[in-house]
């Protein structure tokens, strides 16, 4: 069933996300076929005819870039909030399914379309930058990098494998904030988005402080300082220390994810079934 619904989910948000992502490529690719054309031979026409379009397709690109990050953010919240929360409610949560389902599909959705944004903006960009030496220094980059990553084995493997599985739960935990802001404030019966406003700079400042605490814990290691010291050229280290503090950090940021979005989860997931307050 969960299937089902990832379906659903996907064919109702993707009318939004797929015009947006083609119209960023393609602004992207008029923003530069206007910045290679060149009018030598006469001045005056190439400001007309190119430096204008230029710039206002320029200006164009850029809000598009931030319109992607905007319209992931207000979509994961109005599809979580208006179908689950909102009048819809009473529809989603007659069907055969249970409110972890319903959860989950909306949290996976809100994932792979983040990833998908992401994805767009890096397309846009190869398309208004890149060339083939572009391409080229590419191959070279990745070449290197897997070269330096047998040479390192297994320390930079587990390295990698903590800094993927950190980012990929730092999403989760993410979104799960901005869910629980918006269980939490739809518990209050008038002002509701104000209310889930309010709690979601709460938890943001509750988390920052305890990382903060956490950061500092973690600078009184003398391995950790000595590790920054190295990093940023002022004093040698040996290598094994630096993966050693590396692994430390990783280690500490997603244990960090996991516990504060497993808390999350649990409230957000305790809420829908025995808290539930629709509009």
């Amino acid at each position: 069933m969960l299937k089902k619904l990832l379906k659903y989910e996907f064919q109702a948000t993707a009318r939004f996300f797929l015009p947006l992502y083609l119209l960023l490529i393609v602004l992207a690719l008029l923003t530069r076929l206007t910045m290679s054309v060149t009018f030598e031979s006469n001045p005056v026409l190439k400001n007309y005819l190119v430096d204008i379009p230029s710039f206002l397709l320029s200006f164009a690109y850029g809000a598009g870039l931030l319109s992607i990050g905007l319209v992931t953010l207000l979509l994961v919240v109005q599809r979580f909030y208006k179908n689950l929360l909102g009048r819809e409610g009473y529809l989603m949560f007659t069907l055969p399914v249970t409110p972890v389902q319903l959860l989950w599909s909306k949290l996976l959705a809100a994932l792979v379309w983040a990833a998908a944004s992401t994805l767009a903006v890096i397309v846009s960009l190869f398309v208004l930058f890149a060339d083939g030496n572009v391409f080229y220094l590419l191959g070279e980059m990745f070449s290197s990098f897997f070269e330096a990553l047998a040479k390192e084995a297994p320390h930079s493997w587990i390295v990698m494998i903590l800094f993927l599985a950190a980012l990929i739960f730092g999403a989760l935990h993410a979104v799960l904030e901005v869910y629980m802001a918006i269980v939490l404030g739809c518990q209050a019966r008038k002002n509701r988005i104000l209310l889930g406003i309010g709690v979601y700079i709460g938890l943001s400042m509750a988390e920052q402080f305890l990382m903060s605490i956490a950061i500092v814990s973690m600078a009184l290691m003398p391995d950790f300082t000595m590790a920054l010291l190295y990093l940023f050229g002022f004093r040698q280290a040996d290598p094994d220390t630096i993966y050693a503090v590396l692994e430390l950090f990783l280690t500490g940021v997603l244990v960090f994810e996991l516990v504060i979005g497993g808390v999350y989860y649990f409230v957000v997931r305790r809420m829908l079934i025995h808290r539930l307050n629709l509009e």
